[in-house]
């Protein structure tokens, strides 16, 4: 399956599940507004959800993807939200991490995820290969999910990527902000998360997108290549002096408007 058609997959499953869970709190409000004795209770669970989670661009008409507004789920993540750990006694929780702890167990001794350990070994070592031919690039950590992260630096400026519902973003330049966030370190006993306060780096925002933009991949040493490259590429344009001077003679040999900086690429005029 290429890129653009994991992409679409991709797109189809959420899809799929914001109607399940659009399905779910329909219902749930409906019976909230029907234990207060509301008229058309219904009517009233489709008008608070569009509301709350129907925004789109004013020019394009397209669902707007910024985390800054209420969403549905967009998986059967803890069914939908209506199973989450804090609807469960502290029993239940110990129950529920001991029942998943068995299962990924078992899971990554099956078949299947013998499978997947291989893959992101044979992956693993592909990027280090290609780290190791790399000269001023270096990667301190990486992975996850929701968020993806990476940390490391390329020829003397540190970075951070993270990627997360789809959108990426690279800062460069990194130092402490002064602003503290609490970090998971672990469980309890009773399962519930265990945080410390951390603080928090910030760089300057150089880049960012989305995961269907050229070149993103979906290999860690194709990400790895993609993140250098636009550090690089920005690195170049910041460097660069030709494009602050005066190209009215190149403008002139090519008989019209210079849009793009011949040297390092960035744009000039708009179209």
């Amino acid at each position: 399956m290429g890129d653009s058609d994991a992409a679409a997959e991709y797109r189809r499953q959420r899809e799929r599940a914001r109607e399940v869970s659009r399905r779910r709190y329909r219902d749930y409000l409906t019976a909230a507004f029907d234990l207060h004795g509301a008229a058309d209770a219904a009517t009233l669970a489709d008008v608070a959800l569009n509301t709350l989670t129907i925004w789109q661009d004013i020019e394009t008409g397209e669902p707007c993807p910024c985390s800054c507004h209420p969403r549905l789920p967009e998986s059967d993540l803890h069914d939908f939200g209506f199973r989450c750990n804090c609807s469960r006694t502290s029993e239940d929780r110990r129950r529920a991490w001991a029942e998943w702890r068995s299962d990924n167990d078992a899971f990554w001794k099956s078949p299947h995820g013998q499978e997947i350990i291989a893959a992101r070994r044979v992956a693993e070592a592909e990027l280090v290969a290609w780290l190791a031919a790399q000269e001023g690039v270096t990667v301190r950590s990486h992975g996850g999910m929701a968020p993806e992260q990476w940390r490391g630096e390329v020829d003397g400026h540190s970075f951070y990527f993270r990627e997360r519902h789809d959108e990426w973003q690279i800062e460069l330049d990194m130092r402490p902000s002064g602003r503290f966030a609490d970090a998971l370190v672990g469980t309890d006993p009773q399962g519930k998360p265990q945080t410390e306060p951390r603080e928090l780096d910030e760089g300057d925002v150089i880049a960012e997108g989305t995961i269907y933009t050229d070149s993103y991949g979906t290999r860690p040493v194709e990400r790895a290549q993609f993140i250098v490259d636009t550090i690089r590429n920005h690195l170049a344009r910041q460097a660069c002096t030709l494009h602050s001077e005066d190209l009215s003679s190149l403008q002139a040999l090519l008989g019209r408007e210079v849009r793009w900086c011949p040297t390092c690429g960035v744009r000039l005029a708009k179209p």
